[in-house]
């Protein structure tokens, strides 16, 4: 059948060339491969500590970011109350000062109307007097009864035009 001695011969060369392969490997290829594997770890390493450093810098940009934005709003709020009141002071002194300047425009126009008053008054009254002068000077001139008198009277008025 099998002569075994082929096979074990074949084995046994199989095996030294296995470790002859394996010692010439390992002294030109493991420790390059080792190496380039030793570096590329080492680089991914070093990109996952730069990506850990990087997101932890982010974070706290975030953070400072969000607490500059907060106090902004603060501070617009403040801006926007602050000149809210002041508008609402303004417009109450605004009403205040529109208020006396009309009390002072009504009060000048009452005393105006009082001084126009007075005049015309004063000066009906002159005109009164000139017609009752009138009148008695022309009463006196003709003497005459008290029928006459009144009828003369009436046209003086007339011709004074009051009614």
């Amino acid at each position: 059948m099998f002569n075994l001695e082929i096979f074990e011969n074949i084995f046994f060369w199989a095996i030294i060339n296995f470790l002859i392969l394996y010692f010439v490997y390992k002294k030109f290829f493991f420790q390059r491969v080792t190496q380039f594997i030793e570096k590329r770890s080492q680089m991914i390493q070093e990109q996952l500590d730069f990506a850990a450093k990087s997101k932890e810098e982010a974070i706290k940009m975030k953070e400072e970011y969000e607490n500059i934005i907060s106090k902004a709003y603060e501070r617009a709020n403040e801006i926007v109350e602050s000149a809210t009141s002041e508008a609402q002071k303004q417009a109450a002194e605004i009403i205040e000062n529109a208020k006396l300047e009309a009390n002072r425009i009504i009060e000048d126009a009452l005393r105006q109307f009082e001084i126009e008053k007075k005049k015309q008054i004063n000066e009906l009254k002159n005109q009164f007097v000139s017609i009752a002068l009138l009148a008695a000077s022309r009463v006196i001139e003709k003497n005459l009864n008290t029928e006459e008198n009144r009828k003369m009277v009436e046209n003086i008025f007339d011709e004074a035009g009051v009614a």
